[in-house]
């Protein structure tokens, strides 16, 4: 189906993505730019990336920052998920995730996932970029 200045509307089931690892958790990109739909097979979007993280217990991503736009995450399933967040001081404050909750991430804030519960974790993550960029901290 067309959209809207010449992007195409179509659905991609998500056992059609390609999971990547990131730490110990492993993320499928759902819909975002063009150089991570065509590694991933996911969705082309235009303005915005999505992706489902699924994380062990134990589990963690490195401690990292988007330069170049928000982070929004939704907790699907899980007990509870620790995010390390740079706070205005640059300390890293604990945020802790229960199911059903969001936390916006704003750009260039380092932060942390860690599985702090018994059994995996499953988020929904979002980013306000179709290319989406990464830098991860010492």
């Amino acid at each position: 189906v067309e959209g809207g200045q010449g992007a195409h509307v179509h659905v991609t089931p998500l056992d059609k993505v390609t999971p990547v690892n990131v730490g110990q958790a492993c993320i499928r990109w759902v819909a975002g730019g063009t150089s991570l739909t065509q590694t991933s097979h996911g969705c082309q979007a235009q303005e915005l990336t999505v992706g489902l993280t699924i994380m062990p217990p134990g589990g963690s991503n490195p401690l990292h920052l988007h330069p170049n736009c928000e982070e929004v995450l939704h907790l699907l399933e899980g007990e509870t998920v620790d995010h390390l967040v740079e706070d205005e001081s640059g300390s890293l404050a604990r945020l802790v995730m229960r199911v059903g909750d969001t936390v916006v991430i704003p750009r260039g804030k380092k932060h942390q996932a860690i599985n702090t519960g018994s059994i995996p974790a499953r988020w929904i993550v979002t980013f306000s970029s179709a290319d989406r960029q990464t830098v991860y901290c010492d």
